[in-house]
């Protein structure tokens, strides 16, 4: 019997990092994975880690800031989220991974707002 006692609470199964090759399929769809010759300003962050921040809180349904430690800081993944669904780039993520963008219709907000939803 697959179901979990009538005690306990049910729980959502845990959110994957992506694999390598999921990566390495991903990772041509990301403009910021261009070379485009050296990089001046802030020091880079990791894309791959931005992608993951941004997949759990889709795949979640929480809010940014609820996040765990090991993802990006929020205000990144959030910034990364709206160009890249802006652009497009998002829905061709959720293609490549998934063969599917319904994800990306649920309202993803940034505060816990309840009216934002």
């Amino acid at each position: 019997m697959d179901t979990p006692p009538s005690n306990l609470p049910a729980r959502s199964p845990a959110v994957q990092d992506l694999t390598d090759e999921q990566w390495h399929r991903i990772v041509p769809l990301l403009p910021e994975m261009k070379d485009l010759g050296p990089r001046r300003g802030r020091p880079s962050i990791d894309i791959r880690c931005v992608v993951n921040s941004v997949l759990w809180v889709l795949h979640t349904g929480k809010p940014w800031h609820a996040m765990p430690d090991r993802y990006a800081p929020y205000q990144t993944a959030h910034r990364y989220y709206l160009r890249w669904k802006n652009s497009g780039v998002l829905s061709n993520i959720a293609f490549a991974l998934f063969d599917d963008d319904a994800m990306l219709a649920r309202p993803v907000t940034r505060r816990s707002d309840p009216r934002a939803a």
